[in-house]
């Protein structure tokens, strides 16, 4: 079985992947494909783009008018909803 696993070497040598929820096997033969881009200096953590993402929804939510929403809003909130396009 082959698995993938996108990241970056730190200077001490060691891999970080992108995900926390990344499970390395330890003590398998493994192959490297080194690309030509660049990581940023201090990549961000998933928590530090959740944060930022939560951010940014709350500031816009805020610019929303207070007028009181309808029962027909009030309804379809209470069914519950789902948020796509954000990066979490």
């Amino acid at each position: 079985m082959v698995q993938t696993y996108q990241g970056y070497f730190h200077e001490d040598g060691h891999f970080i992947p992108d995900s926390l929820l990344a499970q390395i096997p330890t003590r398998r033969r493994a192959i490297v494909n080194i690309l030509d881009d660049e990581v940023a200096e201090n990549p961000k953590t998933d928590s530090q783009r959740q944060t930022e993402a939560l951010a940014r929804l709350s500031a816009g939510l805020k610019e929303i008018d207070d007028e009181p929403f309808d029962e027909e809003f009030d309804e379809i909130m209470s069914r519950g909803f789902m948020c796509r396009g954000l990066d979490l």
